[in-house]
């Protein structure tokens, strides 16, 4: 397996068995490029819900005073990544 398809499917993996399997409906994926993806997701406290998860994340580039940053996941292969640092997208 190439390393694009590993990534591929680690993915594909954390869109269906994670996010679509604990947000059904009210995650809706905004755009996916080949190391990324940008969801629409309804939900109370998302970073509750990743502190619930943290397993998945590496919130490494978060700032240290944020309630999750953490260097526990820092350049895991298979962690998804925050690309905005724990800084909410507000437009799309």
């Amino acid at each position: 397996m190439s390393i694009l398809e590993l990534s591929k499917t680690l993915m594909y993996d954390f869109h269906y068995n994670h996010i679509k399997n604990k947000y059904h409906n009210e995650a809706q994926l905004l755009f996916t490029d080949t190391d990324s993806l940008c969801y629409h997701i309804v939900t109370e406290d998302i970073y509750k819900d990743m502190k619930n998860d943290k397993m998945l994340f590496d919130t490494s580039n978060y700032s240290k005073d944020h309630k999750l940053y953490s260097n526990e996941n820092n350049k895991v292969i298979g962690k998804m990544k925050d690309e905005t640092g724990g800084k909410p997208i507000v437009e799309f």
